[in-house]
């Protein structure tokens, strides 16, 4: 494959058109159902057993069937119980703080708070952007974090937060596992299609190879094998239809089916993200930095709600997004906010009792699951009303509204100045240690003194991390033409022939007899390109 002639970086997207951007809410219908039931249904039976409006506190644990989302169900069960006990034990946590703080906390008492709250949401932020999970994120930890330190503080016993939260973790299994009672195979075939389509898409309309797009195929692709991985389905007929397909992309003739290795161990993963230019690092510095200072001069001014402002900041930056998505992020969360709050206070005036309560929390719950990917100032006119009725002391809303609006604007504005001021050029150092780890990764496989097979385990290792390299690596060039245009373009040459050497390296892979190496020839060419390009990234930034 060819790079396309004078290549170049992405532009910026245009901010008024993702700002005013309709949802689209195609797919999503069935999980937005599930999510309402993960609530509704524990809800009701604590209602029925007579907790009342601590019923309502089950959407903490119902949170987890989120988290299971499109994965195969022979490790979904896996992934919301685990989900779902890390919401239950920080529900836990900081139940029994807010309980030992109480509601008339000194000064330092609500700093305490705010440093344990800053702590627990670097935490996951670093995690879940080390482990590459993408949403829905750290945010629905942090917002059970808050919610659980809050509504202790004003009477909640910790045992009935816990009882709630552990029974809407048992809603999320039951309601996340269901659809394998008539659609056993339904994420792996939803997965595999859409890597196939992406294939096709990509020979049909793309033949020049646009970097851009060839992210895109790598990408489903990746995550169909892995989904595959985890169904324990890699020999099956949808796995050989998966394989013919990316020989197709490399343009090599497939031999028997020997799939590509699952995604790297947990280990790997976390301690590749331990590098002061990572991705999940400068995320983490960010999102530390900005929620402590938020926290702390909201617990100064008064405001009441610190983790209203952590919670904005965590909103805007958990993902590490460029300038321009993190200024849209803050834009649609103030946005969603105010009309949230006016949803809330309608709510409130209305008075309802708890049996309606849960309904409306129930289908606040869909209606954040259908719109949060396609316009998040939607989404948060939904999760505002949601957080605050499961938030709020009965004591009156002039106070909480006030709070929120100003808290929220406080956090926001931080975290957007937070990309521009904390580590301002970190997306440059980031996109050059990412490019560092490709070209590092092509080493390893075309070592000259590697006589393994193409498809030996130790030689399908390094082509899976080069693959995850290369993801890393289109990420952050990616962010930095959005940060940076300027500099990205200058950069842009070495960063695609970094790219491109990459992505020869694992044709050559496809291509080669799966039970031979390759061949000196390719490997003595292929070095010698990463040679060079090694060479031509000692310009320091």
């Amino acid at each position: 494959m060819s790079v396309p002639p004078d290549p170049g970086p992405p532009p910026r997207p245009a901010f008024v058109r993702l700002f005013f951007a309709v949802p689209d809410i195609r797919g999503r219908t069935a999980p937005a159902i599930r999510a309402g039931l993960a609530f509704a249904l524990p809800a009701l039976a604590l209602y029925l057993a007579g907790f009342e409006r601590d019923a309502l506190l089950a959407a903490l644990g119902g949170f987890a069937v989120l988290y299971g989302e499109k994965r195969p169900y022979r490790v979904r069960w896996r992934v919301i119980t685990i989900t779902a006990v890390v919401l239950v034990t920080v529900a836990a946590l900081y139940g029994y703080l807010g309980a030992w703080v109480g509601a008339d906390a000194t000064f330092a008492e609500d700093l305490l708070v705010v440093g344990v709250l800053t702590v627990g949401a670097g935490v996951v932020v670093f995690i879940v952007n080390a482990m590459r999970h993408g949403p829905p994120g750290p945010f629905f930890f942090v917002l059970t974090a808050c919610v659980a330190s809050v509504v202790t503080r004003h009477g909640v016993a910790p045992d009935s937060l816990i009882l709630a939260a552990a029974a809407g973790a048992i809603g999320s299994l039951v309601v996340g596992m269901a659809p394998a009672l008539w659609h056993p195979q339904g994420p792996e075939i939803a997965a595999t299609d859409a890597a196939m389509a992406a294939v096709e898409e990509y020979l049909d309309d793309n033949r020049a190879a646009d970097p851009a797009r060839r992210h895109g195929v790598a990408l489903s692709t990746l995550h169909a094998w892995t989904v595959l991985h985890d169904a324990a389905q890699t020999d099956t007929a949808l796995a050989q239809e998966l394989w013919v397909s990316q020989h197709r992309f490399h343009d090599a003739r497939p031999g028997p089916l020997a799939p590509p290795l699952p995604r790297p161990s947990v280990g790997h993963r976390l301690r590749n993200a331990c590098h002061h230019d990572s991705h999940a690092t400068v995320t983490t510095i960010r999102v530390v930095i900005t929620a402590a200072l938020a926290g702390a001069l909201s617990v100064w001014w008064g405001l009441g709600r610190p983790d209203w402002a952590i919670l904005g900041t965590v909103l805007v930056l958990q993902l590490g997004p460029d300038r321009i998505r993190g200024s849209l992020r803050g834009a649609h969360r103030l946005a969603g906010t105010v009309l949230g709050l006016a949803v809330f206070a309608l709510l409130f005036l209305l008075d309802l009792p708890v049996l309606p309560l849960i309904v409306v929390i129930a289908v606040l719950n869909v209606a954040i699951e259908l719109t949060i990917v396609g316009n998040y100032a939607v989404a948060v006119t939904f999760i505002t009303p949601l957080a605050m009725l499961m938030g709020t002391p009965e004591a009156g809303i002039e106070g909480p509204i006030r709070d929120r609006f100003l808290e929220t604007l406080l956090g926001v504005a931080l975290a957007v100045a937070a990309m521009w001021v904390l580590v301002p050029r970190a997306h440059r150092r980031t996109l050059r240690h990412s490019d560092a780890e490709v070209l590092a990764a092509c080493d390893t496989i075309l070592d000259g003194e590697n006589t393994r097979p193409v498809s030996a385990p130790k030689v399908l290792s390094h082509r899976r991390d080069l693959q995850w390299s290369l993801l890393a690596a289109e990420m952050a060039a990616t962010d930095s033409a959005s940060d940076e245009p300027h500099w990205a373009a200058r950069e842009w040459p070495k960063h695609l022939a970094v790219c491109q050497i990459g992505y020869d390296t694992l044709t050559a892979c496809w291509r080669t007899d799966p039970t031979g190496p390759l061949k000196a020839g390719t490997r003595h060419e292929l070095s010698a390109r990463v040679s060079v390009a090694q060479t031509n990234r000692t310009t320091h930034i």
